[in-house]
């Protein structure tokens, strides 16, 4: 594993890291930039995803996302010197492009704790978590099109699934657009909203109460929920068919398909 790239010097370390019991929690922690993210960052960010995802047996039960100083992620830190470099661009696309596919791959359920904004990157990393909780005006847009981008962590594709294609539209296309957190929690984006500040107590209490199930079944539905979402009836159910014999047998429960046990 290539070790991440380190912060500025004097700069306190762009992301933290704490573990309690079966619950692990990623902090973006760049409060002066609303955690805008920078190279160092989302490298970190990288580095970090993938050894939590490579611990085997001490890999935790759940995941936490969240943000110091009272904001989720104001998105790419577009004022990083070298910005519109390409061949920097380039790197901090791979990062970027590694962390959802981590994500994505992980064995547990990532929850996302989201207060004040979660805009750009940091709507697509959030809509990249299993689950969503936020305060209640904690607001989320796409501001790409507007600093010469287009989104490319999949929030598009996540907001037209969870939430439906006028919301997306709206996101995407209507400059400035922002939208709450309590819109997006009737729409389906969000799964749960709190009361302002409270967004990471409620995340890791349910991180923990998720992470407190069998291992083997947890990483069997959470692999469940992200690969059938997009296929048809018949490959969902073939899908599920496959989890649900990984899971007995992971599990010690072998039922023999004849038995007549569901």
């Amino acid at each position: 594993m290539t070790p991440p790239e380190t912060a500025p010097e004097g700069e306190p370390s762009p992301l933290l890291v704490e573990r309690n019991g079966r619950v692990a929690t990623l902090t973006l922690n760049r409060p002066h930039r609303r955690n805008a993210m920078s190279t160092a960052l989302l490298g970190r960010l990288d580095h970090e995803l993938r050894k939590l995802t490579d611990q085997g047996g001490e890999a935790p039960g759940a995941l936490v996302l969240t943000g110091a100083g009272g904001t989720f992620s104001s998105g790419a830190d577009t004022r990083e010197p070298d910005w519109r470099d390409l061949s920097r661009r380039a790197v901090r696309r791979a990062h970027f492009r590694t962390v959802f596919a981590t994500l994505h791959e992980a064995p547990f359920p990532v929850v996302a704790a989201v207060e004040g904004y979660a805009l750009g990157g940091g709507l697509e990393l959030a809509l990249a978590c299993d689950l969503v909780v936020a305060g209640e005006g904690a607001l989320f847009g796409l501001p790409e099109l507007g600093v010469g981008a287009v989104p490319g962590g999949g929030a598009v594709h996540s907001l037209v699934r969870r939430a439906g294609r006028g919301v997306a539209a709206r996101m995407l296309l209507i400059p400035g657009e922002r939208v709450r957190a309590d819109e997006l929690a009737r729409l389906g984006a969000v799964e749960r909203t709190v009361p302002d500040g409270g967004a990471l107590a409620e995340a890791r209490a349910l991180a923990a109460s998720v992470a407190a199930g069998d291992p083997a079944l947890l990483e069997a539905g959470v692999r469940l929920l992200r690969d059938s979402g997009h296929l048809d009836r018949t490959a969902a159910l073939g899908v599920e068919n496959g989890y649900w014999w990984q899971a007995a047998s992971a599990a010690n429960r072998d039922p023999s398909p004849s038995s007549g046990r569901p």
